[in-house]
């Protein structure tokens, strides 16, 4: 095709995301099923595509960041007075920032406890998981009590959420040599509705792994510290990264440090053994649309006496996971992807995989030039089937097929991939320079 026709298919495909999500905000102010949503989130990965394939018509990298940033604004605009069909977390996140405000901690006082009857309001019912303390780390808790005091109010959170999209977004175009990288991360259906609609704040996670595994590569230790120590203390997750810094102890043991430090009201609010313990509740039975931890499992309850199977299961996720960080360190893998494929065995490792941790992943994978976890992006709405019958009969029931289906195309987006995550010794000088080019 001619420029002139790929700018207007440009043109027609961005015009048609952006249509399909504005219909969409509509529909759930309009009180449609969440399966309408994921739908319509769902159809919107084919113009996607096409706006993603047609950007080479765009001369100019710099108008082309423009243009990701400003329909990443809008787009995302339309979900901040829609209801958040796909998640209540967000109310929980109001909840404890306005607990710190009221000088309340919700580490140590979960949200049906007496004592805090006082403050009960309209989004109060809407809570999750009201027996359980806090999950989230310190820099979590900044952030909700930041919403809180901002007005407190649902769109606050979404509209905090969608400005760390879009600030991820302009991070992104800094880092990666891809013209296309922040284009596709800023029109993500996935992250879209995940920041702007839901009001997840993860995408501000996957930002800090990125900051962190880029300054390690530019031997910043001080800033990749910061980064990553940021990371931790937004999600737990972010300790994936700290052991890409063990051939530099100053660097590794400061991070170390200050990561245990942002971690310990985590542990010391209430005991591990605590009922309503929200972390060891989490690490210890939390699980939901997972793949090889449901593989490990049957196996374990193959193996080992009942009841002690799914510790097990964990025991050798854990191991798993630190024989990956080992492997990562001893044979030098490029701090990008060795990040990059450290996070990818998190998620295929986890117990629970919701729809919304992969904004984790993303930035690091645009970053790197991979695509197969944006075929991922596409494939995690599976994870939200059971969400009509929980809605209406509080019951969660994740077809087992819809599960398979999912991760078998995951796989096949591995395979075909031919810059999928890996960590293999750098074969040559130059090695980082390639694994870090973008969709080109």
């Amino acid at each position: 095709m001619s420029v002139r026709r790929d700018r207007a298919f440009f043109a027609v495909c961005l015009a048609l995301q952006g249509s399909v999500l504005v219909g969409l905000a509509i529909a759930a102010r309009s009180g449609c099923q969440p399966s309408t949503v994921v739908a319509g989130l769902a159809a919107c990965f084919i113009p996607y595509l096409g706006v993603i394939a047609s950007s080479r018509s765009v001369g100019s990298p710099r108008a082309l960041n423009l243009i990701a940033m400003l329909s990443a604004l809008t787009f995302g605009g339309a979900f901040l007075f829609a209801p958040p069909l796909l998640s209540d977390d967000l109310y929980r996140y109001l909840w404890e920032g306005q607990l710190w405000l009221e000088g309340f901690n919700p580490y140590r006082l979960s949200p049906d406890d007496p004592i805090l009857v006082p403050l009960r309001d309209e989004l109060w019912p809407k809570i999750n998981n009201k027996p359980l303390g806090s999950i989230y780390p310190p820099i979590s808790q900044l952030w909700f009590a930041a919403a809180a005091w901002l007005g407190g109010k649902v769109w606050t959170v979404k509209l905090l959420a969608l400005l760390a999209h879009v600030f991820s977004v302009a991070a992104l175009s800094r880092v990666s040599t891809s013209r296309t990288a922040p284009l596709a991360l800023a029109l993500n259906p996935l992250l879209l509705s995940e920041g702007a609609l839901n009001g997840h704040f993860d995408i501000l996670c996957g930002l800090a792994l990125l900051m962190a595994a880029w300054a390690l590569a530019q031997g910043s230790f001080g800033r990749a510290g910061i980064a990553a120590s940021a990371a931790v203390g937004l999600k737990v997750v972010g300790l994936v990264v700290v052991p890409l810094f063990l051939r530099r102890p100053k660097a590794l043991l400061g991070t170390a440090l200050v990561s245990a430090l942002l971690l310990v009201p985590l542990v010391v609010s209430r005991g591990p053994l605590d009922a309503a313990s929200g972390p060891a509740q989490f690490a210890s039975r939390w699980r939901g649309n997972e793949s090889l931890f449901g593989l490990i499992g049957w196996l374990s309850r193959q193996i080992c006496p009942e009841g002690s199977a799914d510790l097990v299961a964990r025991s050798i996720v854990v191991l798993a996971l630190l024989l990956l960080c080992a492997l990562a360190v001893y044979r030098q893998v490029p701090p990008l992807p060795a990040a990059r494929a450290l996070v990818w065995g998190v998620l295929l490792l986890s117990p629970q995989v919701h729809p919304w941790y992969l904004a984790w992943l993303l930035p690091l994978e645009l970053a790197a030039g991979g695509s197969a976890g944006l075929v991922w992006s596409a494939a995690v709405l599976c994870a939200y089937a059971p969400l009509d019958l929980w809605v209406a009969e509080g019951v969660w029931r994740m077809p087992l097929r819809l599960q398979i289906f999912e991760y078998a195309v995951v796989t096949i987006a591995l395979i075909v991939d031919p810059r999928r995550p890996t960590l293999r010794r750098p074969g040559s000088q130059g090695q980082l320079s390639r694994d870090s080019k973008g969709l080109a």
